[in-house]
């Protein structure tokens, strides 16, 4: 039984053109939808397109073409005047010049998709009959490959049936496959099976050039589509350019070349219809040979193989080409662009706004970690200094009971000892008041230097001579040295005797036993340092940047061990800071430390100052009160 299709796509005007489509087979033949576009794209909005599907590859016989023609007859002379017929296909324009006379005599028949050389010939015969021949660009793609593949020594053009290909043979001039210096061979798909055929495309290689023509059917009726086949040969050949004489298959290894374009075939058969209802010449609108194909490459394929635009024919089509695409549709690629943009703008907003959010909460949780260490510190300092403060009265008490006992003699109180231990004891609460007072001084900058005009070297003799005693308890040696003999300059008395008491006091707390602590003024231009060395415990690497903070006590066991408030060093880098000095600390572990004090050497006109070295004497008593002899 013979199927008819009928399918009407109308696009209304005010003066609409009827035109019948005959298409030779159904809609789901592959280029079926290319050349309706094309069609319609070429006439516009002014038509009323009707469409018939003689479905030829299904029912081919008389009775089924005789149904079709009776079909076409009535609907023609009941209802429609059709002002031309376009048909796709051999076997479409067959069926329409052997009823030429009949059901279509004056009406004008535009053919295209057709590839029957002396079907054309006769049809032309006939008046307001032109189209567009279907013919394989087999020569143009040869020269493709000979030109952008100097490698290539051999051409295997790859079909179905040699009497397929023979009708592009015969379209080359005379000579042409010597003339592209090429050894052309053919591999015929329908005498194999496709394990034979996989067989074959493994022996080919780089140095091979492939052209699809047609192979889709092979031995015992398989058929594989356009698409598969690419795919196949791509995959069992070694790297071998492919090219193609169909565009479908151009996006799936294939290189491409210059195609077959069912589009651009139905745009040109719409543009002679136009033509030819103008009232032009049929005959002179004919489109021979390969002149509607179009040279189409894929932007993939040509990377791999190395292939520049440059290198391809003008007016060449490259498909998956990024830059073409984006010129071609320029709003989306703006859209899409601003999108982009906006995109990366947010994401650089939120890792800005992480990162600041991360550095703010690692600053906060610094000031947290360092407000929770003041507030430790503060605490021990609160304890130590109870301990440091409770410590002398109860001493001062205890003595006071005791002198007031009766159980005593009524002398006690007037034992040298006895007035000594007080003696100390007050001179430790008026230390460590001092230095209370003097760190809060520091801190609201209400601290001052009463500067005075002396010898340095003297001062600081004095100060080491003055600790002797308490030197000697501990079984010490002291040694003082200086690079000159007089180094005349501007200080605060006070504030630097302090500095080297402070000094000392730890230097004699931390020695060992028969230890040496040495004290040397050095003299270097306009500066003058003060070192003040022991080989004592030393002080761990991990604590020296922090030695010089207030409340600070290292060591839990020299606490234990030595008395002391913690804040004897902070308060001697105030005063050196506020001589425009500086002072740094090396130490080593059971090596012994060593405290570097730089002052500037300032000799301002100021009255020169005469000591007392009773008054230094008296001074180390106090700086030195917590060291028991």
């Amino acid at each position: 039984m013979f199927f008819i299709f009928t399918n009407s796509k109308n696009v209304y005007s005010l003066e609409r053109k009827e035109i019948l489509f005959i298409s030779s087979y159904n809609p789901n033949f592959i280029s079926f939808n290319d050349q309706i576009n094309g069609i319609v794209d070429s006439l516009g909005e002014d038509i009323n397109l009707r469409t018939e599907y003689m479905d030829s590859k299904i029912t081919d016989n008389e009775s089924n073409e005789r149904d079709f023609y009776n079909l076409l007859k009535y609907n023609i002379s009941t209802y429609e005047k059709y002002d031309s017929i376009i048909v796709g296909d051999d076997e479409a324009l067959e069926f329409a010049i052997k009823y030429r006379d009949d059901i279509f005599k004056d009406i004008p028949i535009v053919f295209l998709g057709v590839e029957d050389t002396k079907l054309i010939q006769d049809s032309l015969k006939y008046n307001l009959v032109s189209g567009v021949r279907e013919l394989e660009s087999l020569g143009a793609n040869i020269e493709l490959i000979a030109k952008l593949h100097k490698n290539v020594k051999n051409i295997y053009i790859i079909t179905e049936d040699l009497e397929i290909l023979d009708r592009s043979i015969e379209s080359l001039e005379e000579g042409f496959y010597t003339k592209q210096g090429l050894n052309i061979n053919t591999i015929v798909t329908k005498n194999m099976c496709i394990d034979e055929f996989k067989e074959k495309l493994s022996t080919l290689d780089e140095d091979d050039g492939i052209i699809t023509f047609y192979p889709n059917n092979f031995k015992n009726n398989y058929w594989i589509g356009h698409e598969d086949v690419t795919r196949l040969i791509k995959q069992y050949t070694n790297n071998a350019p492919i090219y193609s004489i169909l565009g479908y298959n151009i996006n799936n290894g294939s290189i491409g070349g210059k195609v077959i374009n069912h589009y651009n075939q139905g745009k040109k058969a719409g543009e002679i219809v136009k033509a030819i209802l103008e009232g032009k010449d049929a005959k002179k609108l004919y489109i021979d040979k390969d002149n509607a194909n179009e040279y189409v490459f894929d932007y993939h394929t040509m990377k791999e193989f190395n292939i520049k635009k440059r290198d391809l024919p003008e007016g060449s089509i490259i498909i998956n080409d990024p830059i073409a695409y984006i010129l071609n549709h320029k709003e989306l690629s703006l859209s899409i662009l601003l999108f982009v943009f906006g995109l990366i703008s947010i994401i650089f907003v939120l890792i800005f706004y992480i990162r600041y959010k991360i550095k703010y909460q690692k600053e906060l949780l610094c000031v947290i970690n360092e407000s929770n260490e003041v507030n430790r510190l503060k605490s021990y300092f609160i304890s130590n200094i109870t301990h440091e403060l409770r410590t002398p009265i109860t001493v001062i008490t205890s003595v006071m009971q005791l002198t007031k006992s009766n159980k005593h003699d009524e002398d006690f109180i007037l034992k040298v000892n006895n007035a000594k231990i007080i003696d100390d004891n007050c001179n430790r609460l008026l230390r460590l008041i001092n230095n209370i007072i003097d760190i809060d001084k520091y801190k609201y900058g209400n601290m001052t230097l009463n500067l005075e005009k002396v010898n340095i070297v003297e001062l600081s003799e004095s100060v080491v001579t003055s600790i002797l005693p308490y030197v000697k308890a501990r079984n010490l040696e002291v040694i003082f040295d200086t690079t000159d003999e007089e180094i005349i300059m501007n200080i605060d008395c006070n504030k630097i005797e302090r500095v080297l008491l402070n000094l000392l006091s730890n230097a004699i707390k931390f020695s060992n036993k028969e230890g040496t602590i040495r004290v040397n003024l050095i003299k270097n231009n306009n500066m003058l340092r003060i070192e003040v060395e022991d080989n004592g415990i030393g002080i761990k690497e991990d604590n020296l940047h922090k030695i010089f903070d207030k409340f600070v006590q290292l060591d839990s066991t020299m606490t234990r061990k030595n008395e002391g408030s913690g804040i004897g060093l902070s308060i001697v880098k105030s005063f050196v800071e506020l001589h425009n000095g500086n002072i740094s600390v090396e130490s080593k572990i059971n090596e012994g430390t060593i405290f570097k004090v730089d002052l500037p050497i300032v000799t301002e006109e100021i009255e020169y100052k005469e000591y007392s070295e009773d008054e230094i004497i008296n001074k180390s008593k106090l700086e030195l009160s917590d060291i028991y002899m």
